[in-house]
């Protein structure tokens, strides 16, 4: 064997580097890198990190007279709510778009982007390679980048009435408020944090930049921050598997992965549930029988409510220590919450982890789940929640098993999902 010359390593490092994932981030589609970091804000409202990012928005936002004279409106409601009466809700009530505001800025949006070159630089450059607003990507560039801030208005209101407000989330059970928001205390609770966040106002604000701090401070006063949770470990764990799937022989397989959702106990002490268990020998099986070389877990911290285990990583820990199946063989997908958020976040990670997208995986399920997610009912649900379908599943010849080809809308970010968008 040819030995490698010294000084060729780190060239061959560097090369190494350009052309293997380092981990799979599941949220950057190919072709496509985001200028800022995974965090509540960026997750829950990318437009908004893309308008101070894109060349002349910002200030053309900072400068906008219809904007000016809101944000200072806004500001005028948020110090009245002080001495509103139908405490706590009032004070929440300050802070949300009312359909005026959300007008306002529409109309500032189509006045910025019939400049020349600014739709090319935030939805060219930007939105649509990100695939986060696939909904609305067949709209023209004005009505897009429209559409994305309606979403992102109705995302922060949503936060609001629900961990504000105390109305019902979509799944109360587990996505609830940990508050009494009747409570009076509570009531003082919002005051000091609208205090706290009106106070903390930064001389490049935008007009957007306070009310999304007082929506995502609701999120962590809820200590609701499960969007942003294992995103480290999900670019370290994921490394190794994403390294070996870029020098696996693909035609040596029938499916480049079995994906296996999880299924979350009832009890506090027990770390997945029981149908997860019954999944996971199934897809050790077809994993020892050669269907397929990667095998991904999906699921987060659901069940039972606010529970510190998290279904993909326990998983991946079982898969490994009962029944032998190789750590670099597995990628986490920890963070969905629901079958049909299993869907979309694998669809994001085989993408990101570079595995082959062209031909469908396989979705590993258990007798009793297999109906459900063969049926139409599921994928009618997933549009409903996730704003897009996320690829298309079908019936495979394989027991108790579905065949799942993604689809790149799958990187649509929801801002009605605050804990996993």
């Amino acid at each position: 064997m040819k030995r490698v010359k010294p000084w060729a390593q780190p060239l061959i490092a560097l090369l190494a580097a350009l052309v293997v994932p380092s981990g799979a981030q599941a949220m950057d589609p190919p072709g496509y890198t985001a200028p800022f970091g995974d965090t509540l804000e960026t997750l829950n409202f990318p437009l908004l990190p893309m308008l101070r990012t894109a060349p002349g928005w910002a200030e053309a936002l900072r400068t906008d007279a219809g904007l000016v004279t809101l944000t200072a409106q806004r500001a005028d409601r948020v110090r009245a709510a002080a001495a509103c009466t139908e405490k706590p809700a009032c004070l929440a009530d300050a802070w949300e778009w009312t359909p005026g505001d959300i007008a306002t800025v529409e109309a500032a949006l189509r006045r910025i982007v019939a400049k020349p070159g600014r739709a090319q630089a935030l939805a060219g450059q930007h939105m649509r390679p990100s695939g986060r607003f696939a909904r609305h990507e067949a709209l023209a560039d004005p009505a897009f980048i429209v559409a994305a801030w309606a979403d992102t208005a109705a995302g922060m209101n949503n936060l609001i009435a629900v961990y504000g407000q105390g109305k019902p989330p979509r799944y109360p059970l587990i996505d609830a408020t940990i508050f009494d928001t009747k409570d009076a205390r509570f009531g003082a609770v919002l005051d000091a944090h609208g205090q706290v966040t009106a106070a903390g106002g930064r001389a490049d604000d935008l007009v957007f930049d306070a009310p999304a701090r007082y929506a995502i401070g609701l999120l962590r006063m809820n200590e609701r921050t499960d969007a942003t949770a294992f995103r480290q470990l999900l670019t370290d764990t994921n490394a190794a598997a994403s390294r070996l799937a870029a020098r696996t022989r693909w035609a040596d397989y029938r499916y480049p992965a079995l994906l296996v959702f999880g299924h979350g106990p009832e009890d506090a002490q027990s770390r997945t549930g029981v149908m997860g268990y019954i999944r996971m020998a199934r897809a050790a099986d077809l994993f020892r029988a050669g269907l397929a070389p990667f095998i991904v877990v999906s699921g987060g911290n659901v069940h039972p409510n606010r529970t510190p285990f998290n279904e993909a990583v326990e998983m991946k820990r079982i898969l490994i220590e009962q029944h032998d199946i190789p750590a670099d063989r597995i990628l986490i997908e920890p963070h969905a919450r629901h079958t049909t958020t299993n869907l979309r976040n694998c669809a994001r990670l085989l993408f990101a982890a570079g595995l082959p997208t062209d031909r469908p995986s396989l979705i590993v399920t258990d007798p009793m789940t297999a109906a459900y997610i063969g049926s139409e009912m599921l994928m009618t649900r997933t549009v409903q929640e996730t704003g897009v379908k996320p690829g298309s599943v079908t019936v495979a010849d394989t027991a108790f098993a579905f065949e799942f080809l993604p689809d790149r809308k799958a990187f649509h970010a929801e801002p009605l999902d605050p804990l996993d968008p």
